[in-house]
Formats: C-alpha cells, sequence, structure tokens
C-alpha cells in the first residue's frame, strides 16, 4: 500500500471515528435529559404521595395487608414444610415484582395508592398476598394434582383478588383485563410448586 493511500485512509478512519464520537456525545445527552425529566418527575410524584397518600386509610389498608397475612401464615402454616413453602413463596415474589414492574413501564395498569414511592409495583401484593396465598394453595390438598389447584388458584387470583382490589381503588388496569392474568398465574403456581416440591431442595412434600 503507498503512502497516499495510507494517508487517505487514515483520514476516512478519522472522519468515521469523528461521526462516531460525534453521535455517542448526541445520544449521552438525550439520555441525561431524559434522566433528568424522569428524575423531576419522579420528586413530584413524591411530593404528591407525601401530601395525599401516606397515613391514607387506603395507605393503612395497604400496611395491613403486607403484614397481617404473613403473621396469620406463620401461626397456622404446619412447621415441617416451613422451607420448602419459603422457598416457593420467595420465588413467587421475585416473579410477582417482576411482572409487575414491566406491566408499570408499559402502562398496563397503575397503584393509586402505593406503599411506598421508591418502589414499582404494589408491595402488599407482590411481597405478601400472592407468596402466602399460593404457600397456602401448595400446603393443603397436597393429594390434589397441581394443575387444578392451578386452575382454582388463577380463578380466585384473577376474578375475585383483582376485582376487589379495584372496587376498593388500590389497582387500576389500564390496558389490562383480568382474563389476561389468568394463564399467568395458573404458570406461576406450577413453577412456584415445582420449586416447593422438587427433590432438588430436598422436599419434604
Amino acid at each position: 500500500m503507498t503512502t497516499h493511500k495510507i494517508q487517505i485512509l487514515a483520514r476516512k478512519l478519522d472522519i468515521i471515528m469523528g461521526v462516531v464520537s460525534m453521535k455517542t456525545s448526541e445520544i449521552n445527552e438525550d439520555i441525561l435529559k431524559i434522566f433528568s425529566n424522569y428524575n423531576h418527575a419522579h420528586h413530584s410524584f413524591v411530593d404528591i404521595w407525601q401530601q395525599m397518600i401516606l397515613f391514607t386509610p387506603r395507605w393503612w389498608l395497604g400496611f395491613i395487608l403486607s403484614t397481617l397475612p404473613w403473621v396469620l401464615w406463620w401461626k397456622f402454616h404446619n412447621p415441617t414444610y416451613t422451607g420448602d413453602l419459603l422457598r416457593a413463596g420467595f420465588f413467587m415474589a421475585i416473579l410477582a415484582l417482576t411482572l409487575d414492574s414491566i406491566g408499570l413501564q408499559f402502562g398496563l395498569w397503575i397503584y393509586p395508592y402505593n406503599m411506598f414511592p421508591f418502589i414499582t409495583g404494589y408491595l402488599p401484593w407482590d411481597l405478601t398476598l400472592l407468596p402466602v396465598s399460593i404457600m397456602v394453595m401448595i400446603e393443603i390438598l397436597p393429594q390434589w394434582s397441581p394443575i387444578v389447584k392451578g386452575f382454582i388458584y388463577a380463578i380466585l387470583a384473577s376474578f375475585v383478588g383483582e376485582p376487589i382490589a379495584i372496587a376498593l381503588d388500590l389497582y387500576k388496569p389500564i390496558h389490562w383485563n383480568s382474563p389476561y392474568s389468568f394463564p399467568i398465574y395458573i404458570l406461576l403456581f406450577l413453577l412456584s410448586n415445582k420449586v416447593a416440591k422438587s427433590k432438588k431442595f430436598n422436599s419434604r412434600f
């Protein structure tokens, strides 16, 4: 390759690197603007939450729903299965938080009376009601088929739990309907039941 060709190639490379650098700088500026707007919106949300939601009757209802089911479950569950059930409950909580966060990000639903403004999702639902109810469902009637119990659980969660939450103004679907939740709850139950009873975890069931 001649010196002239090398110089031309070097100039082209400089131009390409300059364009890439400029695009990277523009992308960084756009991202900073987006995060700045998000930060401003979040601060506004926190102010509204403190003034209009914190310590209201529905906030206290959320607090009770976050704590009482765990207390009752701990008091009445069979201690023989504590480890297996807790493993399933924590697994369910992680999935619920993840799916809830995705739904909120896509604007499928909102929670008008969230417990905390810093955590996406409705904590009483994700960290208490769903995990505790699934642990109870796994423990009772162990001779029943998991698929049958999954259908029953999905019916209760989709067509009883969600409508009650809507009636209490704790949950507001926007681009979502309870029938959409039905197959998801079946899958969540079957996965959680598998985690609880898997021999890989020395299950006692």
